[in-house]
């Protein structure tokens, strides 16, 4: 599992980031890639990554600001002429998404040679795709924006070949068939498959923020909690709090702050204002902590 942030910048784009687009990387998984927000340069970013639109199926938008949504449009047409009419895609997002889609396609005289089904999501859904369950949470901002928070299920332990051995049980197509049932029988003796099972390997949790003031009710601390990766606005970098709380954003020490009494693996801070240069940023990144990110465009992170 992978993140990419094809888009790093906030509102207006810079001649270093463009705005917002995060690609979350399944093909060893599901061989699928899922898409969070839609920035108007979405297109060309991906023509310089590996990232191929076909397999693009699902597309989450946290909230319908110009900078997450114009390049959706685009992308969706254009992924008609890149040998995706074989899969379809679903798209989620706030209400409505699906009337400006239509109204969008309509006046261009644009059409589609794959299904397209559009779920308009509310607070507190609880979504289920190709395996992975995504919560929905409402955020703080002046249009309805969402966090999603994917979380990967729990993968059962490995069959354990030596234990098995030593009762008596040599390798061969009777391990699958004691992997695939509660209890099988040796030697007129029943046993438990899960004794014979190593370790469960806990799912990974991914919590992807739309634009948003900083929310500390525990509902939300309770569900980015255990966090592998909590990807969060940082709009404001100086300590200008009450002006990021005045326009509905999140200033970067804040969240930092709260986020340290949490337990989360490694934050990544992404949706930089341009009013920053690179400079400054480059200053900001050498105060963060080992697991603290500010993300530019094509920033990839490995989720172990």
């Amino acid at each position: 599992m992978k993140l990419t942030v094809l888009g790093s910048g906030a509102g207006l784009p810079s001649k270093e980031r463009k705005t917002q687009s995060i690609v979350l990387d399944l093909i060893p998984e599901i061989n699928a890639y899922f898409l969070i927000d839609a920035g108007e340069a979405l297109q060309h970013q991906l023509l310089l990554t590996n990232i191929k639109p076909r397999k693009i199926n699902h597309v989450f938008i946290t909230h319908l600001h110009g900078d997450h949504i114009y390049g959706l449009p685009g992308f969706l047409s254009s992924r008609a002429f890149q040998g995706g009419n074989d899969r379809p895609l679903h798209l989620y997002g706030p209400k409505g998404i699906k009337e400006w889609l239509e109204l969008t396609f309509h006046i261009s005289g644009t059409s589609l040679n794959y299904p397209l089904f559009i779920h308009e999501i509310g607070d507190g859904m609880k979504l289920e795709v190709e395996g992975y369950t995504v919560q929905v949470r409402l955020l703080e901002h002046p249009v309805d924006s969402y966090l999603f928070v994917f979380e990967e299920p729990d993968k059962e332990g490995s069959l354990d070949a030596a234990k098995l051995k030593e009762i008596g049980i040599k390798p061969g197509p009777i391990y699958a068939e004691i992997k695939n049932s509660k209890t099988f029988v040796h030697e007129n003796i029943t046993y438990r498959t899960s004794d014979f099972l190593g370790p469960v390997t806990l799912g990974k949790k991914i919590a992807i923020h739309g634009d948003t003031r900083l929310i500390k009710d525990d509902e939300y601390k309770n569900l980015i909690e255990n966090s592998d990766v909590v990807i969060h606005e940082a709009t404001f970098l100086d300590y200008e709090n009450e002006k990021a709380h005045e326009f509905g954003h999140s200033e970067i020490h804040e969240v930092m702050e709260l986020f340290s009494t949490l337990n989360i693996d490694t934050t990544i801070f992404t949706h930089i204002s341009n009013r920053y240069d690179e400079t400054f940023i480059k200053g900001i990144k050498q105060t963060l902590p080992t697991n603290v990110w500010i993300a530019e465009d094509f920033f990839s992170f490995e989720v172990k």
